[in-house]
């Protein structure tokens, strides 16, 4: 299987694109496709495959401009021999092409010389990337085109070559769409989805030929510099009582942790901040914002809340005369309708109620999860204690807290 490093999307494909199989890069306006093709090919590079990219729509130089911004080097692989663009762009503008390969824009002269420059970069694993199918299907007669791909198709399957079609769906007949569709292996749909009061970029698997039944799953993601394609949460909300470990678990679970803002002091004069993480897990990027327990913080809780996609409560399971105010809280957030996980922290400390106990004294429904979470060394609770420093808690725990919450969101 020929993996694109996008994890979820691997393991919704079963571990990847299947050899010589047709892939559709099928994206509404305005959501970026190519930057999935990008990441597909500089992975696959990197792998030793070869990779063939033709342009019809904008001088190649732009294409090699985009993987620079991502600080991916694309000129090493070309010098190797494993990289090369077919020019299909300089003619069409009365240009002259400085590439090693070019073509006229004729759908006949395109499909001769395409497959002699296969012929002369093939090895076993070759991608061939069309980018993009919409500019043939403004340019070129429609049954021609449509016959013209259908024959490509075949006769790249026979020569074990993968072909990859960027496709943006502009306002074309829907008969027409269908028919494209039609013609592929597998599609990826990408597009722009509103939840509640925010727009988003989704992508999901329509089909795939070798997977006998699909995951419907609209998988959020982003285009970051570097990094290219991010299967993206924007933002989690961290909240709970005073002192139940909102800040241990935010800096447990992130790479990156800062208490960004000093906002005040509490009753016993204590520093009060916001905590900001962010999470690299298993293929998800994920922005975690902890909030203070106190009362009057409570207006940045609801606005924090409304622009979140799930919510972390995390409880002291050793203090149930906190458990209201946890309620209260997962209230205020006004998230109803969005995934929420209680995380029962100090679980093995004197006291600890259990999971079940927990449920019934907050009325808990039962479709929403509790997870214990423990430190990682009580030596270090102790430790921590007189020097003001966060506890780390248990990776496995932190784990499992973030593996359910993303199941959940997905």
């Amino acid at each position: 299987m020929l993996q694109t490093s996008i994890p979820k999307l691997d393991e919704l494909m079963g571990g990847g694109i299947e050899p010589a199989k047709s892939v559709l890069f099928y994206s509404q306006p305005g959501v970026d496709e190519n930057s999935f093709a990008h990441h597909l090919i500089m992975h696959r590079l990197q792998k030793g495959d070869h990779v063939l990219y033709l342009v019809n729509n904008k001088i190649p130089s732009l294409i090699k401009k985009k993987f620079e911004d991502f600080d991916w080097n694309i000129e090493n692989f070309k010098k190797k021999g494993l990289f090369a663009f077919f020019d299909c762009y300089s003619g069409f503008i009365g240009g002259v092409s400085e590439e090693r390969f070019s073509s006229r824009f004729d759908l006949k002269e395109i499909k001769i010389k395409l497959f002699e420059a296969l012929g002369k970069m093939r090895n076993n694993n070759t991608l061939l990337i069309i980018d993009s199918l919409s500019t043939f299907m403004d340019l070129c007669d429609k049954k021609e085109l449509f016959l013209c791909i259908k024959e490509c198709l075949e006769k790249l399957k026979k020569i074990n070559v993968t072909p990859i079609f960027l496709f943006t769906e502009w306002p074309y007949d829907k008969g027409m769409k269908e028919k494209i569709r039609v013609l592929f292996d597998c599609i990826i749909e990408l597009k722009a989805v509103e939840r509640t009061i925010f727009l988003r970029n989704y992508f999901t698997l329509n089909k795939a030929s070798w997977i006998s039944k699909l995951k419907r799953q609209e998988i959020p993601f982003k285009i970051v510099n570097p990094g290219g394609v991010k299967v993206y949460i924007p933002k989690i909300l961290v909240t709970g009582p005073y002192n139940a470990g909102k800040s241990s678990f935010v800096h447990s679970a992130s790479e990156k942790a800062v208490s960004v803002e000093r906002i005040g002091l509490d009753s016993k004069g204590t520093t009060v901040a916001l905590d900001h993480g962010n999470v690299d897990f298993e293929g998800f990027t994920v922005d975690l914002f902890g909030t203070p327990g106190q009362e009057r913080f409570d207006p940045l809780l609801e606005m924090l809340g409304g622009e979140s996609m799930g919510v972390i409560v995390v409880i002291d399971s050793t203090a149930p005369e906190t458990f209201e105010r946890a309620e209260e809280m997962i209230e205020k957030t006004k998230t109803e309708g969005l995934p929420n996980i209680v995380v029962a922290n100090k679980a093995n400390m004197h006291g600890a109620l259990k999971p079940e106990q927990i449920r019934k004294k907050m009325n808990l429904p039962k479709e929403i999860p509790i997870i214990p979470v423990i430190a990682a060394s009580i030596k270090a609770i102790r430790e921590g204690r007189n020097k003001k420093e966060i506890c780390q808690l248990k990776k496995e725990d932190v784990s499992k807290v973030l593996d359910t919450l993303f199941k959940e969101i997905i």
